[in-house]
């Protein structure tokens, strides 16, 4: 009994040390027909990861997974993928590894489960624009989360709604595979030589180009110095970033006039932990940061909150994810 004990110890251990992960089905060195397809290509696999967006090609059931530590290769489009999962849920998945016109998925698949929710995302990847050019630097980014910084507008949006932008290192392509800019309240105006301080969101091929999709309005921080960007309300309560977010977030609110405004902080039992503004604000668009701690300095656990921005008449609430 021990011995067989002991062989099944073996097996796992074996199992778990050769199972094929994200990295093993992205990585290569082979150029293929030039866009680096997976050595894995036609391969039924069985992936663990950490969703990190949710609606890709504005399918509920399309989402991107990463392996935990995040990274370059270690992250991978989920084609139709069965399961509707969130944001911080570890899946496994079994799926046949495919090649779309040149981008790498997992489609065709037999056996989806979610494994455990709340986890933390792995951080963006912060690259240069002209990472994200050649497919031998921008493969590897390739079903990845990015980051660009300090980054200007090269060219508004064209007819299938990409713009580009440039650090100085090559102009980039900005794409709406999650969600129109003009559809959301505020909406997003995309203007020559605006200067935006922040970009994140899922690298992609297509139409033989990579792209950075941003998953929500939050992964567009706009520099408010320089005008532009999100058009303003009245009164605007535009959301926090990051969503879901550890150990801080900044919530962005904009004004057209000036006037006083209150942000407080709520658990899920609507039990207010925080008051974080009770100031007056000139018109133009402002951020605040909520540290993850309540009226006392104390750190409030994981979980969900909810801030409301209050300014006159205008009241309006959004929900947070705390992870730790």
């Amino acid at each position: 009994m021990k011995k067989l004990l002991s062989i099944f110890v073996v097996l796992i251990f074996v199992f778990t040390c050769f199972a094929t992960t994200i990295y093993d089905v992205q990585y290569t060195t082979v150029a293929g027909d030039g866009t680096y397809p997976s050595l894995l290509e036609g391969d039924t696999v069985t992936l663990t990861g950490i969703v990190t967006a949710i609606g890709w090609a504005h399918y509920d059931d399309n989402y991107f997974i990463s392996m935990p530590e995040g990274g370059a290769w270690k992250g991978v489009l989920v084609y139709f993928g069965e399961i509707f999962p969130e944001v911080g849920d570890e899946v496994e998945i079994t799926g046949v590894v495919s090649e779309y016109f040149g981008m790498t998925e997992i489609s065709n698949l037999t056996s989806y489960t979610i494994l455990s929710s709340g986890n933390p995302v792995p951080d963006a990847i912060v690259v240069e624009t002209g990472n994200l050019i050649d497919p031998v630097d921008a493969e590897q980014y390739e079903g990845c989360l990015v980051n660009l910084l300090d980054v200007t507008v090269t060219e508004e949006q064209i007819e299938f709604g990409q713009w580009y932008v440039s650090d100085g290192t090559g102009d980039c392509q900005m794409d709406d595979g999650f969600f129109y800019l003009d559809e959301v309240v505020p909406p997003i105006v995309i203007v020559l030589n605006d200067v935006w301080a922040s970009l994140s969101g899922m690298v992609d091929w297509s139409y033989e180009e990579y792209g950075v999709n941003p998953r929500t309005p939050e992964d567009l921080i706009h520099d408010a110095g320089t005008g532009g960007g999100i058009v303003p309300a009245v009164k605007e309560l535009i959301g926090n970033y990051p969503n879901p977010f550890n150990p801080e977030t900044t919530i962005e609110f904009s004004m057209d006039n000036p006037g006083f405004v209150s942000i407080d902080i709520f658990n899920i039992k609507g039990e207010k932990v925080k008051t974080l503004v009770r100031a007056d604000f000139e018109a133009q668009v402002h951020q605040v940061v909520w540290n993850g701690e309540n009226d006392n300095g104390a750190p409030v656990s994981s979980g969900i909150y909810f801030y409301e921005m209050n300014c006159g008449d205008y009241t309006c609430v959004k929900k947070m994810i705390l992870m730790k």
